[in-house]
């Protein structure tokens, strides 16, 4: 029996040592249990083609950017095998014979020749970093056991391939080949696989944009060492031995910046995909940036580009130069709220469509009108008159969409507004009220883009989609019949290019302009101005947004041709001035776009303001002998008598003959009554003679003094066209130049007189 045990002594020994290892192990292995949990990665941002927008590093200012270990580049892999830990697929995570050979060269050195690490333990290392003693070196052992016996190579490799140190600032290999090379894993080439495989060895020794000529020698070493090893052929050396190593600034990743922002602080995703389109995107930001250098200091811009269809944002340009802190560099306007300035104006009329209330060719008001205590007026001080829906839309006339949101009713279109989804800042307390259609509400290029998708997608806006995390979603803003009308209406705007439909728009003191354009596919729109809210005198949506827009509208090459008209819609003649369909005889016949069929009387007045007249059609009593008017007072032989009349504000912009004064006979003097007879022009211009001519010395400030007799306050004077300042009885003009003149007076009540002069100075 002694013999027995004495022969088979080593055996057991082993036997009962192996055992208690593996007791060991395993209780070792539960009390400290092992994970390959992720240090925190860079997050990224890309673009639709998987290009990098914006890179940001971690809390230390590492760059770590995650991989997966299908997306590493195959040369890279082999080479990484090869040079490491060649029976990386066979050890149990520690190569016993690789430890001895590391082992003994060090005890005959002194020192050491090589590491006897395998790829396992250096993910161990990484993971559970120790001291480099010896203890340190057999817990780095066991670790590695551990991870082996619970994650599967491809694991531990994919830890190795995101944590493993590539010199400064540089964790992983997917950080080390887009700041060594400026491109991901996937593209590198033999040589720089190569250099990416020594790197982690001796990362600061090797450190290529440091170091290059040691990079160079112990790249070339590996790819050698693969020739040895047949795994290159000669050839394939060859090549690559031709590729220098490039001493490349650190990339700096800058496209889309405000947007890559806004996604890092709303998503903790490592890697955020977006639908930037980003050819389209560096060259918008290059208009942008060349732009606001012709306007002046300080001015910024923003810019997007969304589909339709999708809600897909193609481009966002938050400011114009990152990289210009004088520009208000960090401050996203596509966020910043701030007045829209006429561009809410084509809701207005869409609403009004829907309502019933007009049709593209409705009779409108250009004239000086008071709504309550709100008296609006143009953005050139101009009145031009009977307008249309149209021409109103397209030349973007303040008094029309005012008389169109009375009487659509403001409170009506800010709840319809909210209810489809747009955004809209209130002052503080302040309740809707019509200064809405001029810009008198809060809101950002981001709602505005919103919005008008609906006018390319059938009435229907489109939730706007900024990365593959947002949730596809549409909203009904107005029915498809309204919007194709409203987009049909905005492509006749004679500075817009062929298939687009642009709407502009400045805010109050020239602070925000505004050009949002629409064509079947894309809604894009742009906004200039100073984000501090300093007003640039002399720029405006017109002159300053619109080139801007046409300029990136040449970017998108595909068009569709503008769609067929639903069949909500319909092509009708109406007459103007009533505004019913076509009958003869009919004054002024147009051709108009009618929704469901509906065609609206044309108004007469303004909610709030009772006019003389306020139908088409006027009745009065007429003397069959004198043919005067005459009232159902008066004893005289009458018949009843009915005459088209204009809306009573618009007389003075009428031809002669359309005129009430020549349409509505004048008094009886036979039939007067308790009162006066009642006159036809309510208001007199006294001081002042039609058809007057001054000669006047260029000294002299003052060239008239001029008095409103009658009529009823307030007074609008009107010099060829342009409302002056004053709303008095009297009034002084000054400072004319040589040149024809015409002034018209108008009264609340809509009565008016009108004297021409001319003048010259000497």
């Amino acid at each position: 029996m002694r013999a027995f045990w004495m022969s088979f002594r080593p055996l057991i020994i082993l036997s009962l040592a192996g055992l208690f290892f593996i007791f060991s192990f395993f209780v070792y292995d539960l009390v400290k249990p092992v994970d390959l949990n992720s240090r925190y990665l860079s997050q990224t941002v890309l673009a639709d083609d998987g290009s990098i927008l914006r890179t940001f590093p971690d809390q230390q200012g590492v760059w770590r950017f995650p991989v997966r270990l299908e997306d590493v580049s195959p040369n890279y892999l082999e080479a990484l095998i090869n040079y490491e830990d060649q029976y990386f697929y066979q050890h149990p995570g520690v190569n016993p014979l690789a430890l001895i050979r590391a082992t003994w060269q060090w005890i005959r050195s002194g020192r050491i020749i090589s590491g006897g690490s395998t790829l396992t333990m250096q993910v161990a290392r990484i993971r559970y970093p120790e001291p480099r003693t010896l203890w340190g070196k057999a817990k780095e052992i066991v670790r590695a056991l551990q991870i082996e016996w619970h994650f599967s190579k491809a694991e531990i490799l994919t830890y190795y391939l995101n944590h493993a140190p590539f010199g400064g600032t540089y964790e992983g290999i997917q950080a080390a080949s887009i700041g060594y090379f400026g491109h991901t894993v996937k593209q590198l080439t033999d040589a720089q696989a190569a250099l990416l495989a020594v790197l982690p060895q001796s990362p600061s020794y090797y450190r290529p944009d440091i170091h290059n000529d040691r990079a160079v020698i112990a790249r070339n070493k590996l790819m050698q060492r693969l020739v040895t090893q047949q795994k290159w052929s000669q050839a394939r050396l060859e090549d690559a031995l031709i590729e220098d190593i490039p001493i490349l600034a650190k990339q700096h990743y800058q496209s889309a910046p405000l947007l890559s922002r806004r996604l890092i602080t709303s998503h903790a995703d490592i890697q955020i995909n977006t639908f930037i389109k980003p050819q389209w995107q560096r060259q918008v930001s290059q208009l942008l940036k060349g732009h606001v250098k012709t306007i002046g200091r300080k001015v910024s811009a923003a810019a997007m580009i969304v589909e339709n269809a999708t809600g897909k944002v193609r481009v966002y340009a938050g400011s114009a130069d990152f990289s210009d802190n004088s520009r208000f560099a960090h401050v996203d306007m596509v966020q910043a709220i701030r007045s829209p300035g006429s561009t809410l104006k084509p809701f207005i009329f869409g609403f009004a469509l829907d309502k019933g209330l007009i049709h593209s060719e409705s009779l409108l008001m250009d004239v000086p009108l008071k709504f309550g205590d709100y008296q609006p007026a143009n953005f050139n001080g101009e009145v031009s008159g009977p307008v249309s829906v149209t021409s109103a839309l397209q030349k973007s006339l303040n008094i029309p969409a005012v008389q169109v949101l009375e009487q659509l009713n403001p409170v009506y279109f800010y709840l319809n507004m909210i209810k489809a989804g747009v955004d809209l800042h209130l002052p503080q307390n302040a309740k809707p009220n019509l200064a809405i259609a001029l810009g008198g509400i809060g809101t950002n290029l981001e709602e505005l883009i919103y919005a008008y998708t609906s006018l390319g997608n059938k009435g229907q806006a489109r939730t706007l989609k900024f990365s593959t995390l947002d949730r596809e979603h549409q909203q009904s803003l107005m029915s498809e019949g309204a919007a194709w009308i409203i987009r049909k209406i905005l492509l006749g705007n004679p500075d817009a290019p062929h298939g687009l439909a642009i709407k502009t728009g400045t805010s109050y003191g020239y602070r925000d302009a505004w050009a949002i354009g629409v064509n079947q596919d894309y809604t894009l729109g742009v906004w200039v101005g100073r984000p501090d809210g300093t007003p640039i005198p002399g720029h405006y949506g017109q002159v300053t947004a619109v080139p801007l827009l046409n300029a990136i509208y040449q970017l998108i090459n595909e068009q569709r041709p503008f769609p067929a008209m639903p069949s909500q819609v319909s092509k009708q003649s109406i007459c103007w001035p009533q505004g019913d369909a076509f009958a003869v005889p009919c004054e002024q016949s147009r051709e108009a776009y009618i929704l469901d069929r509906t065609i609206p009387k044309t108004w007469y007045n303004t909610k709030q303001s009772s006019q003389a007249f306020d139908q088409s059609q006027f009745q009065y009593w007429q003397a069959k002998d004198s043919k005067l008017r005459v009232n159902l007072d008066c004893q005289l032989s009458a018949d009843k008598k009915f005459i088209t009349v204009w809306p009573a504000p618009l007389d003075n912009w009428l031809d002669k003959q359309q005129r009430r004064a020549s349409r509505i006979p004048i008094w009886d003097p036979r039939c007067k009554t308790v009162g006066e007879i009642v006159s036809q022009s309510g208001v007199k211009i006294r001081g002042l003679s039609d058809q007057s001519a001054f000669q006047i010395p260029k000294s002299q400030s003052r060239i008239l003094q001029l008095t409103a007799e009658g009529g009823e306050a307030p007074f609008y004077w009107l010099l060829n066209g342009r409302l002056l300042s004053s709303k008095q009885r009297k009034i002084s003009i000054h400072d004319l130049d040589s040149g024809n003149y015409r002034l018209t007076l108008l009264d609340q009540a809509g009565a008016s007189d009108q004297k021409s002069f001319s003048l010259k100075r000497y």
